[in-house]
């Protein structure tokens, strides 16, 4: 099976401070990949460089190369990478909306409209979260009132929405 994303000696600088030095490594499709490490070791500025948020920060300086299918994510748009490269940070961050509202938010950005479809689609999402027979009869209740953990899960199904890669 082939890597769907490469990096290529990635270093990522913050002025002269180094925080990645010559990253290298493969990432197969299919695959979750955990980032684990003490704090300050670089795991969040590694994500961010991999669905090109890292790009939004004007102190940061990225060298080598990350390439999504073996096309360098620089010459990508910014939002076609993030929706084929998902990201949920440790912290979940919901929207201030009810929990289908935040399941549905990509989709009907995306033009999704039929309400069977974003039904179908919040269902699924959910069970691979691991969070739908939790929430299934109070989908209309606020995402802020669920606790971390079904937070951290709604996040990942929220993501999941879009398919990433």
């Amino acid at each position: 099976m082939e890597e769907i994303l490469m990096l290529k000696n990635v270093s990522v600088f913050y002025g002269e401070h180094p925080v990645l030095k010559d990253v290298n490594m493969g990432i197969r499709p299919g695959r979750i990949l955990a980032v684990m490490g003490p704090s300050g070791s670089g795991k969040t500025t590694l994500l961010r460089a991999l669905n090109g948020l890292l790009w939004e920060e004007p102190e940061a300086e990225m060298k080598g190369e990350i390439c999504l299918q073996g096309r360098d994510t620089r010459t990508m748009d910014r939002e076609e990478l993030r929706r084929r490269v998902g990201l949920v940070f440790q912290t979940p961050q919901p929207f201030p909306f009810s929990i289908y509202k935040n399941m549905t938010y990509a989709l009907r950005y995306y033009g999704v409209k039929d309400k069977k479809e974003l039904d179908r689609q919040v269902k699924e999402k959910l069970q691979m979260a691991g969070l739908y027979d939790e929430v299934a009869q109070e989908l209309d209740k606020s995402a802020h009132k669920l606790s971390g953990g079904q937070q951290q899960r709604l996040c990942i199904a929220r993501a999941l929405t879009v398919e990433p890669e």
